[in-house]
């Protein structure tokens, strides 16, 4: 029997079902992108399945889960090519797992790649009755109809949990709200997730990278953002397309780099972190002085927006708005950098500076090129450079006059 086609929906699980009620033996190969899973039936028992993507196959799975190192992993796995054994044999025999650890992790990967085929949305699908050679290998017995009632299930709670992560291309960071890892009780699993979460990956780069399913990766993430650890980083999109009065890219990497400063200072000053903030305007350009009159990195987004276009729009004569902003912002954060540096010193100062480097990185990396990104990346690294340079004349002959302001006189 040869069975192929297109699939949407819960078309696969009807195809499942079929083989399974028919009592087949061969194999289903299932497509989707450059994706590719094989499922094999024995008289309608699913005995085993093996998929592309590293994340399914039982070495990562171990790995992930502390079973064997990563060294032994790629020991087993080198062996494993030259040999041409199966990778479970070797780990038994080298003793890193016992054959009932095997066992039960050659169920669990074949059912992580069964949840995950029937979480793909449309595809392409080929079966063909063929005779299973299953001599040496560690068979499972799936009934399929148990699976596909479980991946139902989750299909309606990940449903439910996608209303609060709409797209596997937001990219979450940590919140900040939590002072000390004291504070956190998470399990092993949650703190893996978590440690990927680093303000540059997106939730699908998390779920390829962390080995676990779909869905258990969902569940963590609604845990964590429940727990108010991680938020969604603000999605930018600095390109020539934007509106001429949109300023709300513009807004976010600066309030990002902002707000990086503000976690590095808030242990040691508390309250006085807010007033700092407020003091850095007081030696701005008046026109700056203006333009940021009303912004404060605590501030909503939304309330700050407002404010900038509201003082953007009672400013008379202004060709370039969003040149100007830029330039408003640079000096700002030139200004706070300075008092952060006269109150906590160089080494503080340094690590605020790496920091606004890892900002300023993913915005290189992962926005388009465009008029505005080039002058918050070149206005920003300029501020950097004086200020490096300031220290290092500070370090060497004492205080010396102008620094990083002389930047903003030419």
């Amino acid at each position: 029997m040869n069975l192929q086609g297109d699939f949407e929906g819960l078309t696969l699980a009807s195809i499942l079902q079929l083989l399974c009620n028919d009592q087949k033996t061969g194999v289903l190969t299932v497509t989707c992108d450059n994706e590719e899973s094989r499922v094999f039936f024995e008289q309608g028992t699913i005995v085993y399945a093996s998929a592309s993507l590293k994340e399914a196959r039982l070495g990562f799975l171990m790995r992930t889960d502390g079973i064997i190192s990563a060294q032994q992993l790629q020991k087993c796995l080198a062996f494993a090519k030259e040999e041409k054994m199966h990778l479970g044999k070797i780990l038994v025999d080298k003793g890193y797992i016992s054959l009932d650890t095997l066992k039960k992790y050659n169920t669990k990967q074949v059912e992580a790649i069964l949840y995950n085929l029937l979480f793909w949305k449309k595809g392409r699908f080929e079966y063909k009755d063929a005779k299973l050679n299953l001599k040496g290998m560690i068979v499972t017995q799936l009934n399929p109809m148990k699976l596909i009632l479980e991946a139902s299930r989750r299909i309606d709670e990940l449903s439910v949990l996608q209303k609060f992560i709409p797209s596997d291309k937001i990219v979450f960071k940590m919140s900040g709200k939590v002072q000390s890892k004291e504070e956190i009780k998470l399990n092993a699993n949650e703190w893996r997730i978590l440690s990927l979460i680093d303000g540059t990956r997106t939730v699908r780069q998390i779920i390829n990278e962390s080995g676990y399913d779909e869905f258990a990766v969902y569940k963590i993430f609604f845990s964590v953002i429940s727990s108010g650890l991680i938020e969604q980083k603000e999605e930018i999109q600095l390109n020539d397309q934007a509106g001429e009065n949109d300023y709300s890219a513009i807004l976010t990497v600066f309030n990002d780099i902002l707000t990086s400063i503000k976690k590095n200072i808030a242990d040691e000053l508390g309250d006085r972190t807010y007033s700092l903030f407020e003091e850095s305007k007081a030696n701005l350009a008046i026109e700056f002085k203006q333009l940021l009159k009303d912004y404060h990195p605590d501030n909503h987004k939304n309330s700050n927006l407002q404010a900038i276009t509201n003082a953007l729009n009672q400013m008379e004569f202004i060709d370039e708005p969003k040149e100007l902003l830029i330039s408003g912002f640079a000096e700002y954060c030139a200004h706070v950098l300075k008092k952060v540096g006269e109150i906590l010193g160089s080494h503080p100062l340094i690590n605020i500076l790496d920091g606004i480097e890892k900002v300023l990185g993913y915005v290189k990396k992962y926005q388009a090129g465009s008029k505005e990104k080039s002058k918050i990346v070149n206005d920003m690294k300029n501020v950097i450079t004086e200020i490096y340079s300031e220290l290092k004349t500070d370090k060497k002959k004492g205080k010396s006059k102008g620094g990083i302001f002389n930047l903003f006189s030419k």
